[in-house]
């Protein structure tokens, strides 16, 4: 599909009500300097396990499972390119 005033090629994805935008920034390359600069979450329902599964692919760890009181656990890991992603477990209050 294309998106914008430019005709950016990309992909559009509705899950269960939520948008989410896949655009090709072909122009860019390399490593991402400034990793946090924008980081997505990924809910998991066991961090534990997918803290494992992740490690033993050897992906690399920014920061170990943490808790933040009021809800949940985090964990922050690092894309060939620079750029961090976390798992994030929500607990129930």
């Amino acid at each position: 599909m294309e998106i914008g005033d430019k005709g950016e090629k990309g992909y559009d994805f509705d899950i269960k009500g939520t948008g989410l935008y896949i655009l090709d920034h072909s122009g860019i390359k390399g490593k991402n300097p400034k990793g946090a600069r924008v980081m997505f979450n990924l809910e998991v329902d066991d961090i534990e396990k997918e803290f494992a599964r992740l490690r033993k692919e050897d992906i690399k760890v920014v920061q170990k499972v943490y808790h933040i009181e009021g809800y949940g656990l985090i964990a922050t890991f690092e894309d060939p390119d620079g750029n961090y992603f976390q798992f994030v477990q929500v607990r129930a209050n």
